[in-house]
């Protein structure tokens, strides 16, 4: 069974009584748990749905909750996210717990259904993880089909008021890098980047691939580091440029903050290791980083001393706080940043 047909027997109604649904696509994760919610009655949800915390969950709170019997409705969902006992791990689990649990999921009343999410990898040697695919459904959500990949991206263009012709959904997929073996890209990040493109665009615009190229995830990533590079040689001018220019093509202060964030957190990582002895091949294994990416942190380095960028992540942190909470605007904070650090006054 694929993730459609899944997908459509919940729709339908037609559950098995367990399922597993695990892995990297984290965006299949949540539109599973979104359709579980949408089959129940939405008066009666909060008497037949449960959403567990598998990492902290006891046997009889779990075992409470599966056997509550649904309320005028034909089924109670229990959905316990990240289960101890799938990544062979167990805190609150004794040994005797989970040969327990494993023998009761013989036993799951057909008014249930017991959903298991997990965010990353199962274990599965694990006899719970065999128990759950003979009982029920085990599915890995993995990076979908190249054609699956076209429909999902065509739509969500359309869904989001842009008009895209084929050749461009093609290209903004090329662009992306999601079909590449070791591409850690996800469809939430490439949602991300279709509510953006669509944004600049504006509604029944047309995307082509002039706008693509502008707004791509890999020109943003090259002006966060001239940003960086313009902050370290101390030019505020062209920091403000670029960062003016980065503004008026649909990106958020605080996506720029996130990346800046994130670039620094890199170079102090680079910089530790290259000071234990480490080389940039073992450095970028490391790091799952790529070579460019790990060259430019060790570039970067040279400008900024730990002092200096310890400070700005927390200029950063202090003032994302202070623009979702009103107490500053945003285009300021950004500005206030690349003044400080270009003269690096640190207070």
């Amino acid at each position: 069974m694929d993730y459609k047909d899944i997908i459509r027997n919940i729709k339908n109604k037609n559950f098995e009584n367990i399922y597993l649904l695990y892995g990297r696509e984290y965006y299949l994760i949540d539109n599973a748990i979104k359709n579980f919610k949408e089959s129940l009655n939405e008066s009666m949800i909060d008497f037949n749905l449960d959403v567990i915390d598998g990492k902290e969950i006891f046997l009889d709170q779990l075992l409470s909750s599966i056997e509550t019997l649904p309320f005028m409705d034909d089924k109670k969902i229990t959905i316990v996210k990240d289960f101890e006992l799938l990544k062979g791990k167990r805190k609150n689990f004794s040994e005797g717990d989970e040969k327990y649990f494993i023998d009761y999921l013989d036993n799951i009343s057909e008014s249930t259904v017991l959903v298991f999410v997990v965010y990353g990898e199962v274990d599965k040697r694990k006899k719970i993880v065999k128990k759950i695919q003979e009982k029920g459904i085990v599915f890995n959500c993995d990076k979908i089909s190249d054609m699956d990949l076209f429909k999902w991206t065509k739509r969500k263009f359309e869904a989001f008021g842009a008009i895209i012709e084929n050749a461009q959904v093609m290209y903004f997929i090329e662009s992306q890098g999601y079909r590449d073996k070791n591409s850690d890209k996800t469809l939430s990040d490439l949602e991300n980047e279709i509510i953006k493109i669509s944004s600049f665009v504006g509604k029944e615009n047309k995307v082509s691939n002039e706008i693509i190229d502008r707004l791509s995830q890999k020109k943003i990533e090259n002006d966060i580091f001239k940003l960086i590079d313009y902050i370290g040689e101390k030019n505020s001018s062209s920091a403000i440029k670029i960062l003016n220019d980065m503004i008026g093509e649909g990106e958020s202060v605080l996506g720029i903050f996130a990346m800046i964030s994130r670039q620094f957190k890199i170079v102090l990582q680079v910089r530790q290791l290259q000071i234990q002895g480490i080389s940039v091949n073992d450095i970028c294994e490391k790091l799952s980083l790529r070579q460019f990416v790990v060259n430019k942190a060790l570039k970067q380095s040279r400008n900024f001393s730990d002092d200096i960028i310890i400070d700005m992540l927390n200029f950063i942190l202090e003032n994302d706080f202070k623009i979702k909470n009103g107490l500053i605007k945003d285009t300021l904070a950004i500005e206030i940043l690349v003044g400080k650090y270009c003269q690096r006054n640190i207070s």
